[in-house]
C-alpha cells in the first residue's frame, strides 16, 4: 500500500489546490482558513456533475456533497457536515458513496484507501 498525502485532488480537479476549491464553490479566501484537504473530486457529464470534498479542520472532520445538472455549477453549495469515519465506511461499503449509479468507481477506490490511513491513525 502507498503512503497518503494530503490535498488529494481527483477527476476533473485532478491538478486542484485551495484556490480552484474557492472559486468553484465561490467562497471567501478566510473560508478554508485551518483547513486540510483530504479529498476532492468532481464529475461531470452531458447531464450534471457531482463533487465531494473531504477534510479536516480544528481536529473534525467534514464533508461537502454538491452536485448540479447540466447548466450549473457547485457555487454556493459549500456546506461542510462535520462525518465519522465509520458513516464513511458504512456509506462506501453499503451504499455508493464513491461510485457512479452504473457501480464504477469515481473515487471509491481513493477514498477507501484514506479512511484505512485514517483509521489506522496516520497522522494527517
Amino acid at each position: 500500500m502507498g503512503t497518503y498525502q494530503n490535498n488529494i485532488f481527483l477527476n476533473e480537479w485532478h491538478n486542484g489546490d485551495m484556490a480552484l476549491l474557492q472559486r468553484e464553490f465561490g467562497l471567501p479566501a478566510d473560508e478554508l482558513a485551518n483547513v486540510t484537504i483530504l479529498l476532492a473530486t468532481y464529475v461531470h457529464d452531458e447531464l450534471g456533475g457531482e463533487a465531494f470534498v473531504l477534510f479536516r479542520r480544528n481536529g473534525k472532520l467534514y464533508e461537502v456533497n454538491a452536485s448540479h445538472d447540466s447548466i450549473g455549477g457547485v457555487t454556493g453549495q459549500w456546506e461542510p457536515e462535520e462525518t465519522l469515519l465509520q458513516a464513511l465506511r458504512y456509506r462506501l461499503e453499503q451504499g455508493r458513496l464513491g461510485r457512479s449509479a452504473d457501480g464504477s468507481n469515481l473515487f471509491a477506490d481513493e477514498l477507501s484507501f484514506l479512511l484505512t490511513e485514517l483509521e489506522n491513525g496516520v497522522p494527517l
